[in-house]
């Protein structure tokens, strides 16, 4: 496409960034190295950073990596483990904000909707691309996987903390993915911007239900697929080689756990994709594993290009 506009995306969980995770200070100055090198290589013009520990390691990585003049990191959390999401960004940002919090509804006698807070507060910016159209990015980190053994109370025997901590880490995370869905419907049909896109570590199969969720796939009566064109969110892994389509291993098995959602017109100048996953070391997955510190991630970057046209 001659004139056009080029934009690159990225998202990578870089895996407990902070000085407290790091026993000495050659590991910790190996990973920013490392991190550094990989987001140079890769070159956004939008990097979403999950997992930052430290504020001063986020800002760290910036400037050593020297290229994004704006920078975004959401707070931490009041309670559970201390995790942020960050947004790097070579365009101007026209408005930044956080979502904290999202609508739900619970079964009971009351059948009340509710406002329940995210477990990572999801960071937004508003971002203005060169052609003079806007770009709507939220950084998401839903809910993980592991068992939120430590939120069953310990009358409960061990057995069963873990099979409802399951159950409960599962449950949270569709409901975000549901709340996240209603504070997109608000932001799209408030023509907030041109562009929408959605990024991170969803912790969540392409086919869950967490996933269709986010993308606005609503399984009606009699199993008829409805999309909403105008709200509908695109998945970037499609342009990714099925044997390249993993994010993350864990217990030998490949998942796919980082997306890159676009809206319908974003969608449509999707140029390339792209995941990471040689660099994936599948026996060094969990920072536990290595208490002298672990310079590297277990998650692999995952970015899409873009080619839009230079003016509208």
């Amino acid at each position: 496409m001659s004139g056009c506009v080029r934009l690159k995306l990225l998202t990578f969980n870089v895996h407990n960034l902070g000085r407290a995770d790091n026993s000495d200070a050659r590991t910790y100055k190996t990973k920013i190295e490392y991190l550094a090198d990989v987001l140079g290589r890769l070159d956004p013009d939008v990097a979403v950073i999950d997992e930052v520990r430290e504020a001063g390691s986020f800002d760290e990585l910036a400037d050593r990596l020297g290229r994004f003049p704006h920078r975004f990191l959401g707070d931490a959390p009041p309670v559970n483990r201390k995790i942020q999401i960050g947004i790097l960004s070579k365009l101007p940002i026209l408005e930044h904000g956080q979502w904290r919090e999202f609508p739900a509804a619970l079964p009971g006698p009351d059948g009340e909707a509710m406002r329940l807070g995210f477990r990572r507060v999801m960071p937004w910016l508003r971002l203005e691309l060169p052609n003079g159209e806007t770009l709507l990015v939220v950084a998401v980190h839903l809910k993980s996987r592991r068992a939120a053994a430590d939120e069953i109370p310990e009358t409960e025997t061990p057995r069963r903390r873990r099979l409802l901590g399951r159950s409960l880490s599962s449950l949270i995370r569709i409901a975000e993915a549901a709340g996240l869905r209603c504070l997109l419907d608000e932001a799209m049909d408030r023509k907030t911007a041109g562009h929408y896109v959605v990024l991170g570590d969803f912790n969540d199969a392409p086919n869950s239900i967490a996933l269709s969720l986010v993308m606005g796939l609503e399984d009606e009566e009699g199993s008829e697929l409805v999309q909403s064109e105008e709200r509908r969110l695109f998945p970037t892994s499609w342009r990714v080689p099925a044997e390249r389509a993993f994010s993350y291993v864990g217990r030998g098995q490949r998942h796919l756990f980082d997306h890159i959602l676009v809206s319908q017109r974003l969608s449509l100048g999707l140029a390339a994709a792209g995941i990471e996953s040689q660099l994936l070391e599948a026996e060094r997955r969990r920072h536990s594993d290595h208490p002298e510190g672990y310079p590297r991630s277990d998650h692999a970057p995952v970015w899409a290009a873009f080619e839009l046209p230079s003016r509208t």
